[in-house]
């Protein structure tokens, strides 16, 4: 059988007291959340179709969607609408074949649209 050992008496007053570091936990714990926020939500720097800058996630639906736009595929302006007036018409079309025929460079290189919907083209 065991036989029990006797302790030293102590006084509970002058005992340390256990402590629990909760502001380090909980300053770890928002550290880690703030983390992971940051990290699914990483802001890429390309420009979208609204003129935001698109997030990764953006970027990936965007990819497999088909809202990737480059400057090569940008959308030329249609013609100008027929009006009564001839010398006006005529105008209105010298200026419209002017901006075909020298189109302004684009600014960006490559834009997202987010609203895609285009099948996966794989």
């Amino acid at each position: 059988m065991r036989t029990r050992i006797s302790q030293p008496p102590m006084n509970p007053a002058s005992r340390d007291r256990e402590r629990h570091g909760f502001w380090l936990g909980f300053a770890g714990a928002a550290a880690g959340a703030l983390l992971i926020l940051c990290g699914a939500r990483h802001i890429t720097g390309i420009e979208t179709v609204d003129g935001n800058s698109a997030w990764e996630t953006q970027l990936v639906k965007a990819f497999s969607s088909g809202g990737l736009q480059y400057p090569q595929q940008q959308n030329t302006a249609p013609p100008p609408p027929s009006t009564d007036d001839p010398l006006a018409m005529v105008d209105a079309l010298n200026r419209w074949a002017n901006r075909q025929a020298n189109p302004p460079a684009p600014t960006w290189k490559v834009r997202i649209d987010t609203a895609a919907k285009a099948a996966c083209p794989t």
